[in-house]
């Protein structure tokens, strides 16, 4: 199973369809997202594939873009979320907070650990964790998101190279998923703090101010 991770997309609508249509061609069956959304307009741009969404320092406007969140069928988490997908253990965070970043990467419990906030990709290994950040969508050069494929473990960057505002491909309209065909066939997919991570786990991971539930 593949899945895609982006991060600080900052409201680029352009340069989002533009990713998300480049993962739907890597047949990606879900993407995280790290935070830094921005406004309702970029969630919208999420549509044609399940997403889930973490809040990042520019997300102010939090109960309407979780609110949004919802009404395309994705999920929003605060701090932090935690998946479990093709019996892997995958967390993923904005990090602006970088202790949060720290303790879980710490850890050594989650396969997979994303990040964003630093607009720079980079991917290490601590202990059983592989961290990486995709990049990023905005005020990055150049802009890229990664491809994940979980049974084979690689990692794939995509550099994401938007249309002008002016041209066809921006204008266009994005072609329609069969979503409900898509959900169906996912394996389990679990939100925080379920999918292996017990409440007093996922508590002892982040201070007791965080709060790694999704929105409503």
């Amino acid at each position: 199973m593949r899945i895609g991770v982006v991060s600080d997309t900052h409201d680029r609508y352009e340069a989002i369809a533009e990713a998300v249509r480049r993962l739907q061609e890597q047949e990606v069956e879900l993407i995280l997202h790290c935070g830094d959304i921005e406004s309702v307009a970029a969630v919208e741009a999420f549509r044609p594939v399940p997403t889930y969404f973490v809040f990042g320092n520019w997300d102010r406007r939090r109960k309407e873009l979780a609110a949004a969140i919802k009404q395309i069928g994705g999920v929003s988490y605060e701090t932090f979320g935690v998946l479990e997908v093709c019996g892997k253990r995958i967390a993923w965070l904005h990090s602006h907070e970088r202790r949060h970043l720290r303790q879980l990467e710490a850890a050594d419990y989650f396969d997979y650990l994303f990040y964003g906030h630093t607009h720079i990709r980079e991917q290490h290994r601590t202990g059983r964790t592989l961290v990486a950040n995709p990049g990023a969508l905005f005020r990055a050069h150049p802009k890229t998101c990664i491809v994940v494929d979980l049974r084979s473990g690689e990692i794939k960057p995509l550099i994401i190279q938007p249309p002008d505002k002016g041209s066809p491909e921006a204008t266009e309209a994005w072609p329609s998923l069969e979503r409900d065909t898509i959900v169906a066939q996912l394996p389990l997919i679990l939100p925080a703090p379920a999918s292996g991570v017990s409440p007093s786990t996922a508590s002892s991971l982040l201070p007791p101010s965080s709060d790694p539930r999704p929105s409503p």
